[in-house]
């Protein structure tokens, strides 16, 4: 009788389990198991022992480099909006720096105010103290 064999038909386009991790391991830059694991919390919880889970990881590589070189060169109509969206997020970082700065000075002003109203009391405290000597005096009336 004949012996079976398990190899791949001649035009099979199956990618082998070497051939995957080789993909996936260049796709990520990284050049071990625990190292892929450590990229996304959803490789952790893959078998990588598994060929479905090299070729998740692999799909999902795919996906984030296609979206990469789409956001590298948008269409023209989001080229626009994203032009807007960075023009509106330094005039945000402006106004932060300016805001964070006018609370500084307004923290300071408090600050000065308080060492104003320490010494005023202080002073009050002591005016308090004194002892008040009156000296009676006339007026000289005009003459009329």
């Amino acid at each position: 009788m004949a012996r079976a064999t398990n190899k791949k038909p001649a035009g099979s386009t199956k990618p082998k389990l070497t051939e995957l991790k080789k993909e996936v391991y260049l796709l990520a830059r990284v050049n071990s198991t625990k190292k892929l694991k450590g990229l996304r919390s959803e490789f952790a919880l893959l078998d990588f022992r598994r060929s479905a889970s090299w070729k998740s990881v692999l799909t999902t590589l795919q996906e984030e480099q296609s979206f990469e070189e789409w956001r590298d060169n948008p269409p023209e109509k989001y080229r626009e909006m994203f032009t807007e969206i960075e023009g509106a997020a330094k005039e945000s970082d402006v106004n932060l720096v300016n805001a964070e700065n006018a609370f500084q000075k307004l923290e300071d002003s408090v600050n000065e105010l308080n060492k104003l109203t320490e010494e005023t009391k202080k002073e009050v405290d002591g005016i308090r103290r004194e002892k008040v000597v009156s000296i009676p005096f006339l007026i000289p009336e005009k003459d009329q």
